[in-house]
């Protein structure tokens, strides 16, 4: 529940965040900076909104929620299902509202939900004035070079020398092999990721390491990653070559992995605007796509069943990490499971989980890599599909494309299918900001992502989930 302020805490707080707006409009910062203190200064706002939130509108907040109660399960409500953080998430704005959606689902009534979101806004406003548009971009971007920090509260983060040491210790670099340069890059949500210089004998190598966030906030670990990468590899998927592993997250405070560095340019950097490049770069993105899905569908499949892992996992999470009421993300929830025959008769193969121009290295005109497998699974290609279609469309490309795709493996964009997974995407994005909250919460961890993520993004995706829902009540037929 928000705090009020006293007089000091405010003045400190907004005089850090006149500074840090200031420090914006410096022309001698890099562009990793500028987005690293624009990231600073965003949460920092949003928290000063938090901590002096307007006890009338609190008041306000309360008598809605009461009336909503009553319109959806009546007088007698069945108290909330026990969260982790119980001791902090009872007696917030929503918890009523919560178990009575728990009892009571209705996700089915598009005029409750559009009072329920209606509810979320007015709450969320006063911290975010725009929240109820809602957001459909946190993974993208945030990365550079800039990255230097250490630690000083006792979290073993990974280092030069330890890295050196780790491979000396498991056999993955010969006893002479040293560390010649080793560079963190900015940002990441859920993963940290090093270019390493690795020097023996006269002979360098580079390589990329990644390495998962504490607390793991998408759910996700290199642990998983790894393996796909190397049946990716022997399908002839491209993606960097997985070299080593080291599963136990104990050793530098989360799992890692090495894997060969590929020298080629993200695709976002390098967006052609030449007509016939811009086909070659459909036509390489949809052989990838196409060979991915086509020599992993899996015969008589039935995507339902993954998919309702995956939902009961998203639930999972939300139960271990809410540190307050999130009715939006229990509607979601519920509506996920109770419209799961939408995807009926659709096939199942191997997904990406997240293709884009953020993900790709290009060379010539081509996919030379597909990066970031960390949410990989098996699902429906119409994921993927959606996934792409935008970025597709930014280059006036997407016939090319779904032509080329369809033609190597005959899979659809199917608009009933597309509609769910906007709903599951959102409600999965949204736990994976729970995720960032709690880490925040770890000793030594101070990253500005996980800071936005773990405040902004939440009520953002909160509201997402509405409006994917209602859009998927108008396009099923």
């Amino acid at each position: 529940m928000p705090q009020a302020m006293d007089g000091i805490s405010k003045k400190v707080l907004v005089t850090i965040n006149d500074f840090l707006e200031r420090l914006t409009k410096a022309e001698n910062l890099t562009s990793e900076q500028l987005t690293e203190v624009f990231m600073a200064a965003t949460a920092l706002r949003y928290q000063i909104a938090r901590m002096d939130y307007p006890q009338a509108t609190l008041d306000s907040v309360a008598t809605s929620e009461m009336a909503l109660v009553e319109a959806i399960g009546g007088e007698t409500v069945e108290p909330p299902r026990i969260r982790t953080h119980a001791e902090a998430w009872r007696g917030q704005p929503g918890e009523r509202l919560c178990a009575a959606i728990e009892a009571h689902d209705p996700s089915g009534d598009p005029a409750v939900l559009r009072r329920i979101r209606d509810l979320l806004v007015s709450y969320y406003e006063p911290m975010d004035p725009v929240v109820g548009a809602g957001t459909r971009s946190t993974y993208a971007s945030g990365r550079g070079d800039a990255r230097t920090d250490t630690d000083d509260d006792g979290m073993r983060e990974l280092t030069a020398q330890g890295l050196e040491d780790w491979l000396h210790r498991t056999g993955n670099a010969p006893a002479q092999a040293r560390v010649a340069s080793f560079r963190r890059l900015m940002g990441g949500y859920s993963k940290a990721t090093y270019i390493v210089t690795l020097e023996d004998g006269g002979t360098e190598t580079t390589i990329v390491v990644r390495k998962d966030s504490p607390g793991l906030p998408t759910g996700s670990s290199v642990a998983s990653e790894f393996p796909v990468l190397g049946e990716m590899r022997g399908l002839g998927v491209p993606v960097p070559a997985p070299l080593w592993v080291e599963a136990d997250a104990s050793v530098f405070d989360g799992a890692f992995m090495g894997v060969s560095f590929v020298s080629g340019t993200p695709a976002s950097h390098i967006v052609p605007t030449d007509p016939a490049i811009r086909r070659k770069w459909a036509r390489s993105t949809a052989e990838v796509l196409g060979q991915l899905h086509a020599s992993t569908a899996i015969p008589g499949g039935d995507v339902r069943v993954p998919v309702a892992q995956e939902i009961d996992d998203i639930e999972a999470r939300m139960l271990a990490r809410e540190r307050a009421p999130h009715p939006g993300l229990v509607v979601g929830i519920g509506w996920l499971r109770a419209n799961l025959n939408r995807l009926q008769g659709r096939p199942a193969c191997r997904i990406h989980g997240d293709v884009g121009y953020h993900n790709m290295l290009m060379r010539d005109d081509a996919i030379l890599a597909m990066l970031d497998w960390e949410f990989s699974r098996i699902g429906d290609p119409v994921e993927d599909l959606a996934s792409i279609k935008p970025f597709m469309d930014q280059i006036e490309a997407w016939d090319e494309f779904y032509e080329t795709y369809r033609g190597i493996c005959g899979f659809t964009l199917d608009p009933v299918a597309d509609s769910y997974f906007n709903v599951w995407r959102e409600a999965r994005n949204m736990v994976a900001c729970l995720g960032s909250l709690n880490s925040l919460l770890l000793p030594g961890v101070k990253d500005v992502p996980l800071t936005v993520a773990g405040t902004i993004y939440i009520p953002k995706y909160e509201i997402a989930i509405f409006d994917a829902i209602e859009e998927a009540r108008k396009t099923h037929v």
